[in-house]
């Protein structure tokens, strides 16, 4: 029985651990937003008669690297939350504590699920980012190809900025859902504590 408690806490130490992966997200979040805002500069430099500069729209191609890199951590995280909790979920059954301390199991349950749910809504933000991102990448190529960049640059920049601006807005989004799920985390944390040793 004992080795079955120790299992159960073990499980709810380590997704008390996935805080620090929350922050490495949030980190990529803002380093992505850096690099669309960057490139979202770029098409305002447009103009009648401004050439734009061969590098420009580099923020977008590196924005989406950065997506990928966010993507997987936020994966990482849920199938390892998702895990954690199903080996949490077994060893309080076989101990027998859900029927012993229901208020704290319905509690860790919710916060669970909380967390999860937080998590798919930052990984849907996050695949839309890079959509978003790419389309624009798409339209900066557009606007850099010869024979006219010039006038092609000027007529196509403002969907390229619109897109950008779309990327943006998904990364506050996903960024916040991230946010959301540290409170979760902690939540979930102590209730198992509170389940375990109460």
């Amino acid at each position: 029985m004992e080795q079955w408690r120790n299992t159960a806490a073990q499980a709810s130490a380590r997704s008390f651990t996935y805080i620090n992966g929350t922050n490495a997200v949030v980190e990529t979040i803002i380093d992505a937003r850096q690099q669309y805002s960057l490139a979202a500069e770029d098409c305002r430099r447009f103009r009648p008669g401004v050439h734009p500069l061969p590098n420009a729209g580099q923020g977008a191609s590196a924005g989406g690297l950065i997506m990928d890199l966010a993507i997987g951590r936020i994966k990482r995280i849920s199938r390892f939350h998702a895990v954690l909790g199903t080996v949490f979920s077994l060893c309080v059954a076989h101990i027998g504590l859900q029927a012993n301390a229901p208020w704290w199991w319905d509690r860790w349950q919710l916060h669970h699920a909380d967390a999860a749910r937080h998590a798919e809504t930052a990984l849907q933000c996050l695949h839309s980012t890079k959509s978003h991102g790419h389309a624009a990448l798409g339209v900066f190529h557009v606007m850099l190809r010869p024979p006219s960049p010039r006038a092609v640059a000027h007529v196509w920049a403002p969907a390229a900025e619109q897109l950008l601006r779309g990327a943006i807005d998904n990364l506050a989004m996903a960024e916040a859902a991230v946010e959301r799920m540290r409170p979760a985390i902690v939540a979930q944390f102590f209730d198992a504590s509170m389940l375990l040793h109460g």
